[in-house]
């Protein structure tokens, strides 16, 4: 699975391997360009999702993937976290559905244990995109991708103040290291989409796997049965 820049470089290497080849995009263009590459399916990725994206929203953009990209089976992604989300991912057209923020805080997950706990703990309106979180581990992503994460106090202290940022990275490295090291979810980031609204407590991926299933045939039973009204 590739996502964020051109897959083409990778995927001879890929297929040569004998693997299937999944692209995750965030707009048409990146679509087109896994078209190219010969993607066996895409990820259609809105930024309502935790870690990095684009800006397109999900709702909008899965059905355009969808339609422009026929027969290339499309899963969406971004601010899904039940089995609603699944059944409205399937009412677009997708195959299914890549869930990542309701799976992190799971048991089996290798985040931190108090990083799990704050996703429980936390509601989608404090979630933010920014790019601190980039700048103090030194990673140089690409404009126009930027992170979803909670807010926390890094946040507050850095976020629209970048440029200060840069120029205090000396200091900041150390202490965002330690924090991370040790579970400050203070400091260190935390990965989140906007679903964080839906998630309440740390989970087994079993039982996650199973009731949003349950879930999604449910929501689309009940679809069903009003459409026949």
């Amino acid at each position: 699975m590739l996502s964020f820049g051109d897959p083409r470089a990778f995927a001879r290497t890929i297929k040569a391997a004998g693997c299937k080849l999944i692209c995750q995009v965030q707009d048409m263009a990146s679509a087109r360009l896994a078209l190219e590459a010969g993607a066996d399916l895409l990820v259609a990725q809105g930024g309502e999702g935790g870690g990095h994206g684009g800006g397109r929203a999900t709702l909008p953009l899965v059905p355009a993937i969808v339609d422009a990209f026929a027969p290339i089976p499309v899963v969406a992604a971004g601010g899904i976290a039940d089995g609603r989300g699944l059944a409205a991912a399937l009412m677009l057209g997708a195959e299914g559905a890549l869930v990542g923020t309701r799976f992190y805080a799971s048991h089996e997950a290798l985040g931190h244990r108090a990083a799990k706990e704050a996703i429980g703990a936390a509601g989608g309106d404090e979630t933010t995109r920014t790019t601190i979180f980039d700048a103090v581990r030194d990673l140089d992503w690409p404009t126009p991708y930027t992170g979803r994460a909670l807010r926390n106090g890094f946040v507050a202290r850095w976020h629209d103040r970048e440029r200060e940022l840069a120029a205090a990275l000396e200091q900041e490295r150390g202490r965002y290291r330690a924090a991370a090291r040790d579970g400050d979810v203070d400091t260190a980031v935390v990965w989140a989409g906007e679903a964080v609204d839906l998630i309440h407590s740390v989970e087994s991926a079993g039982d996650l796997v199973r009731r949003i299933g349950s879930e999604a045939e449910a929501q689309l039973r009940l679809g069903a049965s009003l459409s026949s009204e």
